[in-house]
């Protein structure tokens, strides 16, 4: 079934999405910010099942006693009910970021969540049990057994007090006396859409979409002398991800039929039972710009819309986590109407290395100290200006070269400021020449110094760096692991602090882990070779103790009888 929801907010401040992982995220649609994330305590063994928006009367009760808060009307009272696999509803609070309350009353998987006004709210799971709840006093106020195993499907309308539930049929229940009206049937999946439309002259009709199918259809509402067959069907060239509808004061109905590919199909007609499938009057896609004239271009996926009417829509549009919310206008005859717009991934990456790399701010009133001024004394604001070469004599004399060491022993090695500044133009130009005369060392306090030098936004591409080198031989692995040691020593709480610091020390992990498996049998190995060596020499020694204890001359007299 569905794995992923998704929808705007009652008021269209916010879009929410619901992913498989169970997790909740909330975007902000003025800015395109990623607004919030929730992720439940027991998201693994019960993630959330359904969403479903829903706005807070003017004084929300919150789970704490003697604490109340007010909606602003500015989006302040959104709040977002959500089924998990053991049976809860759950509702969060976007104003205040967290779970306000939680319903129990099911004993197996939220299965489809509604609200459509006040305090009322309808859940289903699989056990066929249907609950109405009043979310503000935590009661339930009516169940039944629906009768349907999987409920896929559901939307209500209290004044008329009837209740859509569909699976691979779709029933009409009256709320009042919980009595089942009329079952419809047309389609042979499982049903993933219901959207309700009410007409300016008082009838009613809800648009379906299925699994796997199509075509969308669209069936008659009104409880008496309704037909239970589709009045009116919807042509498109793919299957529905999401459908929205609008009606306007004429009665005009304006539909928007998001398909998997991404594309976004527009009708605009008058119900009025036409048997031949009606095919869109025109059809959105999003080109994506890269910016260079003979690239491949490729295409940014809508994945959701609202506020559809002839002259505009309010469309979601690029790819997880990466969204992009617009307002696009439709006033063209054109049947294929395709958008170029930058890729919302591409504009985050540009737009966090432009806050990463800040420049420092420089006062007016800033002193430049050189280097002399740093190894002698700074001339006090009391001493009259044009007086500052009356410098002691003494100070004098030790800031002469007599008493400094040798210029062969310090030109040798040079200064961890120097190496600092050399690293740091190194990994900006990319110098492999330069970078190697600073990192091929293994002076730990050279290395040490250097690294405390280094400005934070240095550490990324010297990480990135070191890891190329440890994957070479060995003089170079060692090197490189020298210059790790000392950067998480220095730097530690700034990497545990940056939420980039895993995927750049993920790769060396894997070369330890990896390398670390080696270990075990090279020490197997190493030990075998000892003692045959072992053998060899001790083998060796015995043959020249056995040569030794030889005499050198036997000699045998024959005369002596």
């Amino acid at each position: 079934m569905v794995s992923e929801y998704s929808s705007f907010s009652i008021c269209g401040q916010y879009y929410g999405h619901l992913g498989s992982d169970g997790k909740l995220r909330i975007w902000e649609t003025s800015t395109g910010n990623l607004k919030q994330e929730y992720i439940p305590n027991l998201h693994l063994t019960s993630p959330c099942t359904c969403m479903t928006w829903l706005a807070s009367p003017n004084t929300v009760i919150s789970h704490q006693p003697r604490k109340k808060r007010k909606s602003d009307g500015g989006g302040g009272g959104a709040m977002v009910a959500m089924g998990t696999r053991c049976g809860t509803v759950v509702l969060y609070s976007v104003a205040e970021g967290k779970v306000v309350s939680m319903l129990q009353g099911h004993k197996s998987a939220v299965d489809c969540l509604v609200w459509e006004r006040d305090t009322d709210l309808f859940s289903c799971a699989s056990s066929e049990l249907v609950i109405q709840w009043d979310f503000v006093k935590k009661k339930r106020k009516r169940s039944f057994k629906s009768g349907i195993e999987q409920i896929t499907a559901m939307q209500v309308r209290i004044d008329r007090n009837c209740l859509l539930l569909a699976s691979r049929e779709i029933k009409l229940w009256d709320l009042e006396s919980v009595t089942l009206i009329r079952v419809y049937t047309g389609h042979v999946n499982f049903v993933t859409s219901l959207d309700i439309i009410d007409l300016p002259s008082g009838e009613s009709y809800f648009i379906t979409s299925a699994q796997n199918d199509r075509l969308l259809k669209a069936w008659n509402l009104n409880k008496e002398n309704a037909p239970e067959d589709p009045v009116a069907s919807f042509a498109m060239n793919d299957v529905a991800r999401s459908v929205s509808v609008s009606v306007s004061k004429k009665g005009d109905t304006n539909m928007a039929a998001v398909t998997k590919s991404g594309a976004m199909l527009l009708y605009s007609h008058q119900i009025n039972g036409k048997n031949v499938p009606i095919k869109p009057t025109q059809v959105v896609m999003i080109a994506s710009d890269s910016g260079q004239n003979r690239s491949k271009v490729s295409s940014l996926q809508i994945i959701l819309a609202r506020s559809i009417t002839k002259k505009k829509a309010f469309i979601a549009y690029g790819s997880m986590p990466f969204l992009a919310f617009e307002s696009i206008g439709l006033e063209t005859e054109d049947k294929e109407i395709c958008l170029v717009r930058k890729d919302p991934k591409i504009a985050s990456s540009l737009k966090q290395q432009a806050v990463k790399v800040r420049g420092p701010e420089i006062g007016n009133d800033v002193e430049y100290l050189s280097q002399s001024n740093v190894n002698g004394t700074i001339v006090g604001n009391k001493r009259a200006k044009g007086k500052a070469s009356d410098v002691p004599l003494a100070e004098r004399l030790d800031n002469l070269a007599l008493n400094q060491p040798s210029s062969s022993t310090t030109s040798t090695q040079p200064k961890s400021e120097g190496l600092a500044h050399l690293l740091i133009q190194g990994l900006q130009s990319k110098d492999k020449s330069l970078l190697q005369s600073v990192l091929f060392r293994k002076d730990e306090v050279v290395m040490a110094q250097t690294v405390q030098r280094l400005p934070l936004h240095v550490i990324s591409p010297l990480l990135r760096e070191l890891t190329a080198l440890i994957q070479g031989k060995t003089y170079m692995s060692q090197v490189a692991a020298e210059w790790l040691r000392a950067i998480l020593s220095a730097h530690a709480s700034q990497l545990l602090a940056d939420t980039n610091t895993g995927p750049l020390l993920a790769p060396l992990l894997g070369i330890v882990e990896s390398r670390l498996g080696t270990l075990g049998p090279l020490c197997r190995l190493r030990g075998r070779l000892d003692l045959l060596i072992n053998q060899v020499t001790v083998s060796d020694k015995q043959n020249l103790v056995d040569s030794s204890s030889q005499a050198l001359l036997v000699h045998h007299d024959q005369g002596i009888i």
